[in-house]
């Protein structure tokens, strides 16, 4: 499978079971899937290798693990400096989710906090040294009605 090699049904399935269940076994895909355990192994890797499947993680739900505070925050950057800007905000361990966009606002993130002074703290301290910030613009989530990732399976 060469990198720009379109992704075939067998590559599909096998996503879909790993974003349904990231524990499922090569020998439980296969099964599932009637094809041998090497061919799912060896799809995985190549998933891996070309990028498709960044990394295994847990998706974690941040109000049962302390956190109180999931806010989306738009920045207005000076035009020159949106990617520098985007590259430094990317490095802080707050934020989860960072793109630059287009539309009213030049960079949209999500961030994690554990309440509204370590918001209050993340929004003076961290974004307020970062030059070339002209303004940002932060709402707070008051419940979340869904959890998940990209699924594009």
């Amino acid at each position: 499978m060469r990198e720009n090699d379109e992704l075939d049904n067998l590559d599909r399935l096998i996503l879909r079971i790993l974003q349904d269940d990231g524990r499922a076994s090569y020998s439980e895909i296969a099964r599932r899937l009637k094809v041998p355990e090497s061919t799912v192994r060896l799809r995985v890797k190549r998933l891996v290798e070309r990028g498709v499947i960044r990394r295994f993680s847990a998706l974690i739900n941040p109000f049962k693990a302390g956190y109180s505070i999931v806010a989306f925050i738009a920045v207005d950057a000076e035009p020159s400096r949106v990617k520098k800007v985007a590259e430094e905000l990317s490095e802080l361990p707050e934020v989860d989710v960072l793109g630059i966009a287009t539309g009213a606002h030049d960079i949209l993130m999500q961030v994690t906090v554990r309440d509204l002074k370590e918001l209050e703290n993340f929004l003076i301290e961290k974004l307020g040294r970062i030059e070339g910030i002209r303004s940002t613009e932060t709402s707070i989530l008051t419940s979340v009605r869904k959890w998940g990732y990209a699924r594009v399976f």
